[in-house]
C-alpha cells in the first residue's frame, strides 16, 4: 500500500482568501496585546496591595513612635511636678539607711513605722484626649433648572 505526497500550502490566490488571512494575522497580534495587559494589570494590582500594607505598617509605626512619645513626655511632666522636698527626700532615704550601721534599733523601728503607715494612694494617670474630628460642611444646594437672565430694573427718582 503506498501513500500519497501531501501537497504543499499554496498562497490564496484571490483578494478575499488575503483579507482573511490579514484580518487572522490582526486578530492574533490584538489577543496578545490582550494578554500582555491582563498581565500587567495583575502586576498592578499586586503592587497596589503590598503598597498598600507598607501604608498600614509605617501607619502602625507611626501611632507607636507617637504613643512612646506621649508617655515620655508624661513621665517628664510628672517628674517636673513633684516637689523638690519630696523628691530630695526619695534620693536621700536610702543612703542615709546605708550610711548608719551602727543603730540598727532606729532602723528597724523606723522601718516598723513606714510598713504600718497605709499606703499612699496610686496616682492617677493622665490621658491626653484627642482633638475630635471636624464635621464636613454642609453641602451646597444646586439647582438644576437654568438661570433666566433679566434686565437690570431702573428705579424712578422723585424729580423735586
Amino acid at each position: 500500500m503506498t501513500t500519497r505526497a501531501k501537497r504543499a500550502a499554496r498562497k490564496a490566490p484571490n483578494k478575499l482568501q488575503g483579507a482573511v488571512d490579514l484580518a487572522r494575522e490582526q486578530w492574533q497580534v490584538a489577543k496578545k496585546t490582550a494578554k500582555r495587559a491582563k498581565q500587567a494589570a495583575k502586576l498592578a494590582r499586586r503592587e497596589f496591595k503590598d503598597a498598600k500594607k507598607v501604608v498600614k505598617r509605617a501607619k502602625a509605626e507611626m501611632l507607636a513612635a507617637a504613643k512612646k512619645l506621649q508617655t515620655s513626655l508624661i513621665t517628664a511632666a510628672r517628674r517636673r511636678a513633684r516637689p523638690p522636698v519630696e523628691a530630695a527626700a526619695k534620693k536621700a532615704a536610702p543612703k542615709k539607711a546605708a550610711t548608719k550601721q551602727g543603730g540598727t534599733r532606729k532602723v528597724a523601728t523606723k522601718k516598723a513605722a513606714t510598713k504600718s503607715a497605709p499606703p499612699a494612694p496610686a496616682k492617677a494617670r493622665v490621658v491626653v484626649k484627642r482633638p475630635a474630628r471636624p464635621k464636613p460642611a454642609p453641602a451646597e444646594v444646586v439647582s438644576t433648572t437654568p438661570v433666566e437672565p433679566t434686565a437690570p430694573v431702573e428705579e424712578e427718582k422723585p424729580s423735586t
